[in-house]
């Protein structure tokens, strides 16, 4: 039960007792008694009704269409970057010569032809490439990469800068990739492996061709535009007209099983 109801219950049973003693013999204190018991409900009244909440107001839902556009919002992707295609662009040309510079990076990279190499990369990626190649040659063995089939391609930014152009493209290929020892013979094709692979290609290429005086490195003074320095034999900043590869990474790749032909 209730602290105050009881309390009440209490002062209400006080004042009736009082009310039978004044009946029975006048005094002056239950008259007190019956003063201070209308004073304490009074008083509990006013409490009640200060600790009544208001009524609450009917709460306001959003709309189901409001709700369904704040989560489009969240779910939503990251915008693209803008493709700033130059106006004599051709799309289909690009990505041949995308694919074309990847399969003769990995084709110079399996024969270990570092000077070939120096004009399809950036200096980053060579000094990556060369090490890998470098640690094949002294363990004896070769990474193969064969029957490299362009399968599609997504170009995903292009820039144009004052010097050069950027762009990043997804290149999907199919790819036979595996080790070998040098003295082991290529698999046939019945045994080879063969892979489904995803690469983002960042390339570049220079508006113009650069001629450098001095090796960024070493100081070394330059003769010419040679792509490595005769003093240090650090690679040189790009100087190409041409689409090189400035990054290379796997997006994913996966065995892939060719389909078998039916028989007529």
């Amino acid at each position: 039960m209730n602290k105050k109801r009881l309390h009440l219950m209490v002062e209400l049973l006080i004042i009736a007792l009082s009310w039978i003693s004044i009946l029975l013999d006048f005094s002056i204190i239950p008259v007190l008694i019956i003063l201070l018991g209308l004073v304490s409900i009074v008083l509990l009244v006013e409490d009640k009704e200060e600790i009544e909440e208001p009524p609450k107001e009917d709460v306001v839902e959003p709309q189901k269409e409001e709700i369904e556009k704040e989560k489009e919002k969240v779910e939503e992707e990251p915008p693209k970057e803008a493709l700033d295609f130059p106006s004599d662009f051709d799309e289909q040309s690009f990505v041949k010569t995308i694919f074309l510079l990847y399969r003769n990076i990995q084709n110079d990279f399996m024969n270990f032809e570092y000077e070939t190499l120096m004009d399809r990369l950036g200096i980053e990626m060579y000094e990556q490439f060369s090490k890998q190649m470098k640690h094949l040659e002294e363990t004896g063995r070769q990474s193969v990469r064969k029957n490299i089939e362009f399968q599609k391609a997504q170009i995903m930014s292009f820039q144009q800068g004052k010097d050069c152009q950027k762009a990043v493209v997804n290149l999907s290929i199919l790819e036979d990739k595996y080790m070998k020892k040098m003295e082991e013979p290529f698999r046939l094709t019945s045994a080879r492996v063969r892979y489904e692979s995803c690469y983002a290609l960042t390339v570049i290429r220079h508006n113009r061709k650069k001629v450098f005086r001095k090796c960024s490195y070493c100081g070394e003074k330059l003769q010419g535009n040679p792509t490595v320095c005769p003093a240090c034999h650090h690679m040189l900043l790009e100087s190409s007209e041409h689409w090189i590869l400035k990054d290379l990474k796997l997006v994913c790749s996966h065995s892939y099983q060719e389909p078998k032909k039916e028989k007529d």
